[in-house]
């Protein structure tokens, strides 16, 4: 089964997780949503860092590497630029 950044990011958007960098005095964290903890691996350089994201399950954890973690911020970013759809049409004068 493909890694699909943008389903993985929904799916988790409000389950346990944890971030780790794999650096000295590296920082970490635990937050309610994946997008909570992606954004905290972008906004302390996860891109350039080796990184892991742990999604904390009821049966069993799954963790993201940093290719993986890396994919995820790219498809945080992506997700930033589109406009937000508010349902409501335009109404023509």
């Amino acid at each position: 089964m493909a890694f699909d950044p943008s389903q993985v990011l929904y799916t988790h958007a409000r389950t346990s997780c944890s971030v780790q960098f794999w650096m000295t005095d590296g920082p970490s964290g635990e937050f309610k949503g994946l997008k909570e903890a992606v954004a905290f691996a972008r906004d302390n350089k996860g891109k350039w860092n080796d990184v892991d994201i742990t999604v904390h399950m009821p049966r069993e954890d799954v963790t993201y590497g940093s290719d993986k973690v890396r994919m995820l911020i790219d498809a945080l970013e992506r997700q930033a630029k589109r406009p937000v759809e508010t349902g409501e049409a335009e109404a023509e004068d």
